[in-house]
């Protein structure tokens, strides 16, 4: 039975598709239904994404209209055809792949559009600038369409809910560095945990925003909260436990324990206190803590002014980048693979067309170009697929029934509309659960696609049939690819993250020349970001993970360090050959193939070892990886 909460969105979704089609219709375009299916496609949670993704849709479909016009121009050859939508395709995909957010859509865009308009243009010869303006127009009119629809019952995009959970996870950071003032403690261990957690998970919704200035800004000093953030965990995991040889009662346990207690009150009434009140508060105690622990005084001080401006809406100084900021993870070997899978997929399916003639070769064409190119950003594409081609198949198999059955001996539009409503609003409704969004979304799309409405029926129901198959089949291929030609899943990310991770440590103990080691820092901690994102979707043991991750950030804050004492001559002759030789040890160990698979492990135990020294005969045994880890943490 259907719910009145998604029902009202779905009838809302259904109306602008069905008027975005008749619209379409009565200015006489080619292939009217797509100005339905963008309908369907741009509908967002928010009015920003709405506009958002709707311009970088039309974006990307102008240049994928462009590129296929031009090339339908210069040749009719099924071969030439498939060679260069080959290239194009590879070249969008690559592109996409390595973009973030809505930029990304709209390369994958310009890949599939240049497909669907070419095949359409072969199987309508002199109709190539009709199709590629019809495209580009039906898109704006799917687009204004849905806006003016949807748009005022949709709510604005809202940074209440972003800056309500920044301001938690800050006072989570606070708080754990107050339970680490004492002794190390199962909270401490367990609250560390979910702060990375949450920070791997507030950094995956920042691209769900909008294009206005001030949200992008405000995503920009989200993001340097979030480096602040773990800067903090890192140097707190090296310098704010208490030293295990501490004497009780001593001076310095009754200032942690006063420390540690002034933080859980900070920590506490973060919520309750004006924020720039709250942050004067800790840049006062950040001042204090930097009498005993310079560096976490700083990275304290830091977080303050970072949260500041975040939680007051505020602006950095243009001329002055924040103390802390992340560079985006961009992953060119799995950009490269995507750029080769998508390219070749094309490649054989075309080949297969252009030598047996096949008459619905391009149908298959056009749902692999989609299929290849849209989804290879996703972190498990071939799941993505699998889902559509349960989707497309029973789209396709309805559309053949309805065009068969109800639809035989109508000719009308009027009539043809009213016969496909009910399909279409099912399909806006089942698009609204969570469960089912995946399927529903392209079996509507694929019924629409399949029955073609506006556009007059001149094939026989078993054309129509075999054409359904081929489109279904395209879907196949594009999971064959994914799965078996050059295969994709998390677990692959994941390696090739690793291997970026490993890049990245082994940089910056070897001090190569022109590398800044604070942008290494920046890179890799939004890597590590993603590598906690990564575990989600992965068969992995997420506690490991995350345990290794804050490990990893201690270790590089280490040689970060390490490289600033040698740079001003802080260390003994001695201590600095001696200290050159270990972290030249770590980079070599960090550009063998072996440790990049299980990098974080020897290091996570080796900086473990530091803060809960094993038993003195079970510590003489580590191995050589950890080893040096701990010199390097001792060295500091």
């Amino acid at each position: 039975m259907m719910q009145l909460p998604e029902l009202i969105p779905a009838v809302r979704a259904a109306v602008a598709a069905l008027a975005a089609l008749a619209v379409a219709h009565l200015l006489r375009l080619e292939n009217p239904y797509w100005a339905a299916m963008t309908a369907l496609i741009v509908v967002q949670p928010t009015r920003a994404l709405l506009f958002e993704k709707s311009y970088y849709r039309l974006i990307g479909t102008a240049i994928g209209s462009a590129a296929a016009w031009l090339l339908l121009l210069q040749t009719a050859s099924p071969l030439v055809l498939t060679a260069a939508l080959s290239i194009w395709i590879a070249a969008c995909v690559g592109v996409g792949n390595l973009l973030h957010g809505l930029r990304s859509y709209a390369a994958l865009m310009a890949a599939c559009t240049c497909a669907v308009i070419a095949m359409s243009g072969y199987q309508n010869p002199g109709h190539a600038d009709d199709l590629a303006f019809g495209r580009v127009a039906c898109i704006i009119i799917g687009i204004l369409v849905t806006t003016c629809v949807t748009a005022l019952f949709t709510p604005r995009h809202s940074m209440d809910d972003l800056d309500r959970r920044l301001t938690h996870v800050t006072a989570d950071a606070v708080r754990w560095l107050g339970l680490l003032g004492c002794a190390r403690s199962q909270a401490a261990a367990e609250l560390e945990q979910e702060i990375l957690r949450e920070a791997a998970d507030i950094e995956a919704l920042l691209d769900a925003g909008g294009m206005s200035a001030s949200f992008k800004n405000h995503r920009r000093n989200a993001r340097s909260l979030l480096g602040a953030l773990l800067s903090l965990l890192a140097l707190g995991r090296l310098d704010a436990e208490p030293p295990v040889r501490q004497e009780q009662g001593s001076a310095a346990t009754k200032w942690r324990e006063a420390w540690g207690r002034q933080l859980q009150e900070l920590a506490a009434g973060l919520e309750r206190a004006p924020i720039s009140e709250w942050c004067r508060k800790v840049k006062a105690v950040a001042a204090e803590t930097g009498l005993h622990l310079p560096q976490v005084g700083r990275a304290l001080y830091d977080l303050a002014g970072a949260n500041e401006v975040v939680l007051d809406h505020g602006m950095y100084d243009g001329a002055k980048e924040p103390a802390y900021h992340l560079i985006r993870h961009r992953d060119r070997q799995e950009a490269g693979r995507a750029a080769v899978r998508g390219g070749l997929v094309i490649a054989v399916v075309g080949l297969v067309w252009s030598l047996t003639g096949w008459s619905k070769g391009p149908l298959m064409l056009m749902a692999l170009s989609i299929m290849i190119s849209i989804f290879s950003n996703k972190e498990h594409p071939a799941m993505f697929v699998g889902n559509i081609f349960i989707g497309a198949a029973t789209g396709s198999a309805l559309a053949v029934f309805c065009r068969v059955v109800l639809l035989d001996g109508v000719s009308g539009f009027t009539e043809t509309v009213a016969v496909i409503a009910p399909f279409i609003l099912l399909g806006a409704y089942a698009m609204q659960h969570r469960r089912t969004v995946i399927p529903a979304t392209d079996a509507t799309l694929f019924f629409i696609f399949v029955i073609q409405p506006g556009v007059p029926v001149t094939i026989a129901a078993a054309d129509l049939a075999i054409g359904a198959v081929a489109m279904v089949s395209g879907v196949a291929a594009a999971y064959i690819g994914y799965t078996l030609l050059v295969p994709v899943n998390p677990a692959i990310r994941r390696r090739s993250l690793l291997a970026a991770i490993a890049k990245d440590v082994a940089r910056m103990s070897a001090n190569e020349q022109g590398v800044a080691p604070a942008r290494i820092r920046a890179k890799l901690q939004h890597r590590v970001l993603r590598l906690l994102a990564l575990a989600k979707s992965c068969d992995t043991n997420r506690v490991a993970v995350v345990s290794g991750a804050i490990a990893l950030l201690a270790l590089t804050a280490s040689i970060e360090r390490l490289r600033q004492k040698l740079q001003h001559d802080e260390f003994h002759p001695e201590d600095a050959r001696q200290t050159r030789e270990k972290l030249a040890r770590i980079s070599g160990a960090a550009r063998k193939p072996p440790v990049q698979s299980c990098l974080l492990h020897p290091w996570a135990d080796a900086l473990s070892a530091i803060i809960a020294p094993l038993p003195p005969n079970q510590a003489e045994a580590e191995q050589e990886p950890a080893a040096m880890g701990s010199e390097i943490v001792l060295a500091i």
